[in-house]
């Protein structure tokens, strides 16, 4: 099991960051503006594609917000 944003999704062999934005339904648009953190450590967009997920790891990801 993975945890993507506090919600469980099962894992399967070959899982990448890329297939836990699309369960955390973030819509392929926003993948630019996106902020990951992989068990703490931050994930680079361009490295979402490529990015394993092992059984076990959590995953945050989080929309930067602009306000005033």
């Amino acid at each position: 099991m993975v945890k993507v944003n506090d919600r469980e999704m099962k894992w399967q062999k070959g899982i990448t960051v890329e297939d836990a934005i699309r369960f955390a339904e973030y819509p392929e648009y926003n993948y630019p503006i996106l902020v990951v953190n992989l068990n703490g450590v931050h994930i680079k967009n361009d490295k979402f594609k490529k990015t394993p997920i092992k059984d076990g790891d959590i995953l945050k990801i989080m929309q930067p917000l602009a306000g005033g």
